[in-house]
């Protein structure tokens, strides 16, 4: 009998679930929607709806096959969400903030003398995207909330943890995802008691940290064997266990990642995280982050009443775009400004809604590629940018990458490559050892780039010109 994994992916918009075998094929994939809450820079989930979501999708898989032919679980969870929840019960006490929540923006500024101090021992910035800031703020919205969290009463974590905890009954992380409260340092792999008091985040209060690929208990008598961000395990799914792979996975957001080996390798402009970890072995990486790639072109889908199949096959070529400044989240890697607003500018009378799909889309490619540039400056330069997601059914977004980037860009065959990489991983924790992680993934297409240099770096310098000046009327507030 073939020996499958069931490989699940909560996202910020779905939760998505495959069965896949030792080869890698996909056997059987499902899928959920997930609901948030907008409303300002607010944007919630309700950790109920997210928790059963995720039951949902895993029972599909495991009534789909003999329940002894499938040898384990793995989890790829969106890495800053966070909630507050009993640990006696595990029922959960607030509802859970979205990684693209910016309500803490104010304070996260107050805070901004100890960035420096924050990225020497996380690796990551000071930023309202991930959960300390979150966390603080949830716990004084409980009543008797820091107190009962200091007596370890309130568990204060990332989804990941809540979603272990409801599958097998545990209050456990893993390195990846405990980076992304702010409150780990990166060096020792353990969360630190001065950043705790820094942002009030009680020690007592967080999740226990365990490898990414080891066995936390089992959900129907089949062992969960494996957790990892999404992003991460992207980047497994490229193949990147391996030092040097560079890989864009194209979500919400759109995240650059490169992986380093063994140490933790820093960048004043980059962020640097566990990728994952073993009960032998620990992986780090590096990485860009675009907030707004899926989001900002479903938004002007939307507006414009376009289809994402439309565009397909379309070149998008520089010349009557709109001019785009994609920051409807954030602007992240290199600027790291969280208060920045999206632009749409040099638009007039002869403008069409193509032209502002097609400079939404240029925009977004030169977005990736400020963080291609970032990662150079950090020493891990990129040579082929290995791609996925469903955007890159976009051939003219891949070509602009290839293009203006001066980069070979490779179009993985597996779309969702995070349930490729969990899968990986969760058969690495189920045998103990990293060969399962050791493999090239197959190519759907690769593209070369056409334009000169000459015209490619041009390019490049007008739209750092475009987005030095777009950063002024990006923080405008709203009439």
């Amino acid at each position: 009998m073939t020996t499958l994994w069931a490989a699940i992916d909560q996202g910020s918009t779905s939760t998505k679930g495959a069965l896949i075998s030792d080869r890698g094929d996909v056997v059987f994939e499902t899928h959920v929607p997930v609901a948030r809450e907008v409303s300002g820079d607010s944007v919630v989930h309700e950790p109920a709806a997210l928790a059963q979501g995720v039951v949902h999708v895993l029972d599909r898989l495991l009534s789909r096959e003999p329940r002894n032919s499938v040898a384990g679980i793995g989890l790829a969870c969106q890495r800053s969400t966070c909630l507050l929840w009993d640990r006696a019960s595990g029922e959960e006490i607030t509802k859970a903030l979205s990684w693209q929540d910016r309500s803490q923006t104010r304070r996260a500024v107050l805070l901004h003398r100890h960035d420096r101090m924050i990225r020497r021992r996380t690796g990551l910035r000071l930023s309202p995207h991930y959960a300390a800031l979150k966390l603080a703020h949830l716990l004084g919205s409980v009543p008797a909330g820091r107190r009962r969290a200091e007596r370890g009463e309130i568990v204060a974590g990332t989804l990941d943890a809540f979603l272990v905890r409801r599958l097998v009954g545990r209050d456990l992380t893993e390195p990846g995802h405990a980076g992304r409260t702010l409150c780990f340092d990166l060096d020792r792999g353990a969360f630190d008691r001065d950043l705790c008091r820094l942002f009030g985040v009680p020690r007592a209060a967080l999740p226990a940290v365990v490898p990414s690929a080891s066995i936390r208990g089992s959900y129907r008598g089949i062992p969960l064997t494996a957790v990892a961000g999404d992003q991460q395990s992207a980047l497994l799914g490229h193949g990147g266990w391996r030092t040097g792979v560079t890989a864009a996975h194209f979500g919400t957001g759109a995240f650059i990642l490169a992986s380093t080996g063994s140490r933790p390798k820093r960048g004043a402009r980059v962020l640097s995280a566990a990728l994952a970890t073993t009960n032998r072995t620990r992986r780090f990486q590096v990485e860009g982050s675009v907030n707004s790639a899926g989001s900002a072109v479903d938004w002007i889908f939307g507006i414009t009443k376009s289809r994402l199949q439309d565009w397909a096959g379309r070149e998008v070529e520089p010349g009557t775009l709109a001019a785009v400044l994609p920051a409807f989240a954030g602007l992240a890697t290199p600027w790291w400004r969280p208060e920045t607003r999206a632009v749409y500018a040099a638009i007039n009378p002869r403008t069409s809604a193509d032209d502002l799909i097609g400079g939404t889309l240029f925009a977004l490619a030169m977005r990736v590629l400020d963080c291609v540039d970032a990662l150079a400056g950090a020493g891990v330069p990129t040579r082929v940018l290995r791609v996925s997601g469903k955007l890159t059914r976009l051939d003219g977004l891949v070509a602009l990458l290839a293009n203006a980037g001066q980069i070979r860009v490779e179009v993985s065959k597996l779309e969702e490559t995070g349930l490729a990489g969990i899968a990986r991983l969760a058969a690495a924790g189920a045998s103990g050892n990293t060969r399962p992680l050791s493999y090239r993934p197959e190519t759907r297409s690769y593209v070369r780039p056409r334009w000169s240099a000459s015209r490619a770096a041009k390019t490049r310098r007008r739209w750092r010109s475009f987005v030095r000046r777009a950063l002024a009327a990006a923080e405008v507030e709203p009439f």
